[in-house]
């Protein structure tokens, strides 16, 4: 009976996992930070089963001579691989403004207008708004993914571009997205003044709510909006003349210090990787490097993926 209970538990947590898989690369977030991973982690794969061919050669295994010829086969497989799936998710890139475009859109239903009141009004808008910030990052993103497209359609022979051409599109593509990183890191520092204040306040509250300090004005706007899934999210707050419950609070707060842990991994990653991009030559020769930092940034999107299968 036990036996059969335990087979039982197993089996649904089983079909729970593939659940959760068949989710995560249902969409196209989640099936592109898949790819990215196996993308990125290429060269150290590559690198390790070099190391295990030499060693295969040097001790004598795998019959006369050892030449460790699978493995080598193997690594270089592999990196075909990896490049394959790397031009795989360029492609998906082409889809990805859809989104983005409805992004901006949602932030200005009406680009037009709001265009004329930014010329109107004779100043540009203060970073300091969450609106501006998002609208930047939006701006770059349309022009990263055209001008890598045109890159790569280039250097299949789509498009008449010469070499110098196209290596012009493709450093100021990344360059769009190196801004679009530089602006995060920034959203992420307001984001981090506002989890300061709130743990500060969480404190320090017993009933009520205090008072909005001059750095709770600085970081307003960038609080991560508290997750549907969590299960103090309707009851974070009762009525005006209810006290606040702070075991909601706390559980909200601690979901959106893993959030911004998160978004801080995947930019730890991205950082760099967009600045040795955006530089003629590069900043490093090692693809280890870069293969490094690429499985950081993955696997920190691939964690908000997951999560996102709780909700």
């Amino acid at each position: 009976m036990s036996s059969s209970k335990t087979s039982t538990l197993s089996s649904l947590t089983a079909r729970q996992l593939l659940a959760r898989l068949t989710k995560l690369t249902s969409t196209y977030s989640g099936l592109d930070a898949s790819l990215m991973l196996v993308q990125y982690s290429s060269p150290l794969v590559i690198a390790l089963l070099l190391r295990l061919a030499a060693l295969k050669t040097r001790i004598g295994i795998g019959g006369k001579g050892g030449s460790g010829f699978g493995l080598r086969q193997l690594a270089e497989g592999w990196g075909k691989m990896g490049g394959s799936i790397g031009e795989a998710r360029v492609v998906f890139r082409a889809f990805g403004l859809l989104p983005i475009l409805t992004w901006l859109l949602s932030l200005h239903p009406h680009p037009i207008q709001s265009l004329k009141s930014l010329l109107q009004s004779g100043h540009l808008p203060s970073l300091d708004s969450p609106k501006t910030l998002s609208t930047l990052q939006a701006i770059s993103l349309l022009l990263y993914y055209p001008l890598e497209h045109l890159t790569w359609l280039g250097g299949k022979g789509v498009i008449p571009l010469s070499e110098k051409r196209m290596g012009w599109t493709g450093l100021w593509s990344v360059r769009f997205w190196a801004l679009y990183v530089l602006l995060d890191i920034y959203k992420l520092r307001q984001t981090y003044l506002s989890l300061l204040t709130r743990t500060k306040s969480l404190k320090q509250s017993q009933s009520a709510k205090p008072n909005l300090t001059e750095k709770q004005e600085e970081a307003k706007g960038f609080e991560l909006p508290p997750s549907p899934s969590s299960p103090t999210h309707q009851n974070v707050t009762s009525s005006s003349d209810q006290p606040l419950n702070l075991a909601g609070e706390k559980e909200v707060l601690k979901h959106d210090w893993k959030a911004w842990k998160n978004d801080v991994m995947i930019n730890t990653g991205y950082a760099p990787l967009t600045v040795h991009w955006s530089t003629p030559g590069g900043l490093w020769s090692s693809p280890l490097i870069g293969g490094s930092l690429g499985v950081v940034a993955a696997v920190g999107r691939l964690t908000a993926e997951w999560r996102k299968g709780e909700q």
